[in-house]
């Protein structure tokens, strides 16, 4: 008689209770494992950020020791153009002419500075994408090239993820304030067509707060600031989506920030970017596009006129722009500011780090 022996090599799979707990374990691992490779990513590319704003720090130094002076943001020159000869206030600013000090000699030797810089003989320029100037976070302006209609031509643009200081309080480029401006950088003057008034390019000497103590550069998010993307309360887009941020601008809200709002401010105000019921604080542009602002957690990298490169949170101590009062003279550049109703005798450390010569001391333990 042949008795059956028992199996012992039977395979048992998988109950569907054990399945899922397996599926829920790797689910919360990964949920785990992903916040911090994000983390990791960011912190590179804040790294990245940070030695993009320490090159420009260095190329500006270089240009001071060849030039005596920083570089300009803006000038008043007589082009020709569309066939009519005439003084132009829009002009190249500070990244195009530190070009041959940040290795970009070619686009220096590229520039003719006798033609209007978008004209057609800048195409060139004006096409050329620089990674030097775009932050790896600010993940649109990678590669990111736009034709502008200028009408008789079109000329390819390219942007900037950073911009130069103008200091708390801007002033038109026609405005008997305009030499009064505190910050690194500004319109250099009217030429003959708007009363003779100028803002010098500044030496280092003129520095008085210390180089370790005033904004250079900052951060100015093309994401945020020209490609700014879709208003929720509207669904249409914030205006012109490609016309600011230019890198061969020397154009307010191009390649120049104010403190007068603190960084990423305009992100608690998401209609703001319209200056829809915010009154409008600047001479030049709206109020949201010369703020500072990134895409990095918390605030912004900023580089100082010392070559150092310091994170500025957007709690930063600074005043409440809303107390700040512009009175516009109707030409829509001309308007003074009434600071009545700030505190008396009160400084603040965003609007301090912003001034190079308004005699304040700030430790970098404010900050």
């Amino acid at each position: 008689m042949n008795a059956s022996s028992p199996s012992f090599g039977m395979k048992r799979g998988f109950t569907l209770i054990e399945l899922l707990v397996v599926i829920a374990i790797i689910a919360i691992l990964i949920g785990l494992l992903l916040p911090a490779v994000q983390s990791a990513r960011e912190a590179a590319r804040r790294i990245q950020c940070v030695n993009n704003l320490k090159q420009m720090a260095l190329a500006t130094h270089n240009y001071v020791d060849a030039n005596g002076v920083f570089p300009m943001q803006d000038r008043m020159s007589q082009f020709t153009f569309a066939g009519t000869t005439s003084w132009v206030w829009q002009d190249f600013g500070p990244f195009v002419a530190m070009t041959q000090f940040y290795e970009q000699g070619t686009i220096y030797n590229s520039l003719n500075s006798n033609q209007f810089i978008w004209g057609p003989e800048n195409t060139t320029v004006n096409s050329a994408g620089l990674t030097v100037l775009w932050c790896p976070s600010d993940g649109h302006i990678v590669g990111f090239r736009a034709p502008q209609d200028w009408g008789a031509w079109i000329v390819p643009m390219t942007y900037s993820s950073y911009a130069s200081s103008l200091g708390p309080l801007i002033y038109g480029y026609i405005s008997p304030n305009l030499q009064s401006m505190q910050g690194m950088f500004a319109h250099n003057g009217d030429g003959p067509v708007g009363g003779g008034h100028s803002f010098p390019p500044v030496p280092i000497s003129g520095v008085t707060d210390g180089t370790s103590n005033t904004f250079l550069f900052g951060e100015h998010a093309f994401g945020k600031i020209a490609l700014a993307g879709i208003r929720p309360s509207t669904g249409q887009p914030y205006g012109d989506s490609t016309g600011l941020n230019w890198w061969t601008s020397g154009d307010y809200g191009d390649t120049s920030f104010s403190a007068m709002f603190p960084p990423n401010y305009f992100e608690k105000y998401v209609d703001s970017r319209t200056d829809h019921g915010y009154p409008k604080k600047e001479p030049r542009q709206s109020n949201w596009s010369v703020q500072a602002c990134s895409f990095h957690p918390g605030g912004v990298n900023m580089a100082m006129a010392d070559g150092s490169v310091r994170f500025v949170k957007d709690s930063v101590d600074s005043w409440n722009p809303r107390m700040i009062n512009y009175i516009d003279a109707g030409d829509g550049y001309n308007g003074t500011y009434d600071l009545s109703a700030l505190p008396a005798g009160r400084s603040y450390v965003y609007q301090s780090l912003a001034t190079r010569n308004g005699g304040e001391v700030i430790s970098a333990d404010q900050y």
